[in-house]
């Protein structure tokens, strides 16, 4: 019986430690590429020519790739564009 609370014991203690660290050692993405990943069908489909939208959409905001890359949805491109346009 005590094995077993010393085990929940270490586990809630860890756990929050962990909970602890994940918010002091986060890392702040780049907002524009949010905005675009969440602009794209989600659907990682890779006909753009990237392993999936957050990739993407990663090359979109930085600018090596164009803001047509995602061949799946038609607005897509026009709504990147005003992002991009906007973050430069």
């Amino acid at each position: 019986m005590s094995a077993i609370l010393m085990l929940m014991t270490l586990g809630l203690v860890l756990g929050g430690l962990l909970g602890v660290a994940a918010q002091y050692l986060k890392v702040e993405g780049n907002p524009l590429q949010e905005e675009i990943e969440a602009l794209m069908p989600g659907s990682q489909c890779g006909q753009c020519g990237y392993p999936g939208c957050a990739p993407a959409a990663e090359a979109i905001a930085n600018g090596s790739a164009p803001v047509t890359a995602c061949p799946r949805r038609q607005g897509v491109s026009r709504n990147v564009g005003g992002q991009t346009r906007r973050q430069h």
